[in-house]
């Protein structure tokens, strides 16, 4: 293992340093002072794209020639008004979720969230020693049941035996938890909710396996943008199954080769889609096609480091 030997830089060292690899600073001083309430090191997770290529994947600690420091601070406030927008798709769409699931499962019983006959085996199972995942689950209800301040958490706990009914758990549960719950509903239970957001399957029943995918991977994303990362040109962990798309119109083309699901193209697809479902129309998809058509190519990028195909304005959810 090697031992770190790099020495602690002022900002001014740091400054010179992006200059002797060749990174173009007009302003010094403004550069001092951004990389002082940015930080190097969130800034390198975009001037990375600037560095010279080796060959492959690798880049040399030289920028390319014509790299600027305007370029990189332009990309990342690129990066975070996109993770603004992805933020608020993500939340109107939880919303919506968190209703359609209170409302499903409320059709089996005010607390049908406390008896495990009414979710999925597969989520209710004891894995002795270890809790099943409903009860660990069922755990997180409790804490965020005691940690809220809500008026009408209150308000139950007062009047009634302290127990939630299942529609105003949802409305306490993190995007996490929420996600979790879709996952432990029963198959039926998970496709009905399905189908009224769109997510269908071929024999054109809703596709609960789809929305649970898409779920995880809006809970990863969502984490993502609220923790100030780096959404710009990054692998996505989790990813949008392709194989859940077929027998969606709209989201047809993320089945070919040209498409990256590493990449955040496919997220802001079905954002596009699930907020058009749930009757917001298509001005967030248009807002997106206007910022990244524009800003990304004047921070000197390209969209397909985004994932983004060649001919993405030719698809839905581009073309409304």
């Amino acid at each position: 293992m090697t031992r770190y030997t790099k020495p602690h830089l002022s900002f001014a060292d740091q400054v010179s340093l992006l200059k002797s690899r060749g990174l173009i600073i007009d302003d010094e001083a403004e550069a001092e002072h951004l990389l002082s309430v940015i930080g190097y090191y969130r800034l390198s997770g975009y001037w990375y794209s600037y560095r010279r290529q080796l060959g492959g994947a690798q880049r040399d600690d030289l920028f390319a020639e014509g790299a600027s420091f305007r370029q990189v601070v332009r990309l990342y406030n690129a990066d975070r008004r996109l993770k603004l927008a992805v933020l608020d798709a993500i939340g109107r769409i939880e919303i919506a979720v968190r209703v359609q699931i209170g409302f499903t499962l409320g059709r089996r019983g005010p607390y049908a969230h406390l008896s495990p006959g009414n979710l999925d085996g597969q989520f209710t199972r004891s894995r002795s020693p270890q809790p099943s995942t409903y009860d660990r689950w069922l755990g997180t209800v409790l804490a965020a049941q005691t940690r809220s301040s809500e008026d009408f958490v209150l308000h139950f706990q007062r009047k009634y035996d302290g127990r939630l009914p299942v529609w105003v758990v949802t409305e306490i549960l993190d995007f996490g938890s929420m996600s979790y719950l879709f996952q432990g509903l029963k198959a039926a239970d998970r496709n009905v909710i399905a189908r009224r957001l769109g997510v269908l399957a071929h024999q054109g029943g809703g596709n609960g396996a789809a929305l649970a995918n898409w779920l995880r991977v809006l809970n990863y994303v969502r984490n993502i943008c609220a923790h100030h990362s780096r959404l710009w040109n990054r692998n996505l962990a989790n990813q949008i199954a392709p194989s859940h798309l077929g027998a969606i119109p709209d989201l047809r083309h993320l089945r070919s080769g040209g498409v990256s699901h590493f990449r955040i193209y496919s997220t802001l697809c079905i954002l596009a889609f699930l907020l058009t479902r749930i009757g917001h129309g298509p001005g967030w998809a248009r807002n997106i096609r206007h910022f990244v058509g524009e800003e990304i190519p004047a921070c000197g990028r390209d969209l397909d480091e985004l994932g983004f195909p060649a001919d993405w304005t030719a698809h839905r959810p581009w073309t409304a």
